[in-house]
């Protein structure tokens, strides 16, 4: 139960952080300015943690579906 949790949690996480990604990046106009910090003092850009949000998505959806195939399996 608790390695459902976690996983569940993990997908929670993922799809809040993307969804922050496209509000902030929303407030930028969907500019790509700062995105590397080249010209100025090093900060993160709301397409950061877009890409981090869609990334750890299929990783947490995957272990979602590895357990619950590892669990039918012993059925």
């Amino acid at each position: 139960m608790t390695r459902y949790l976690l996983r569940y949690m993990l997908l929670v996480a993922a799809f809040a952080l993307t969804t922050y990604g496209l509000i902030a990046w929303h407030e930028f106009d969907y500019g790509f300015s700062a995105i590397w910090p080249f010209s100025g003092p090093p900060a993160l850009h709301p397409l950061h943690v877009l890409a981090v949000g869609v990334a750890m998505i299929p990783a947490s959806l995957w272990e979602i579906f590895a357990i619950d195939h590892s669990r039918r399996k012993d059925v």
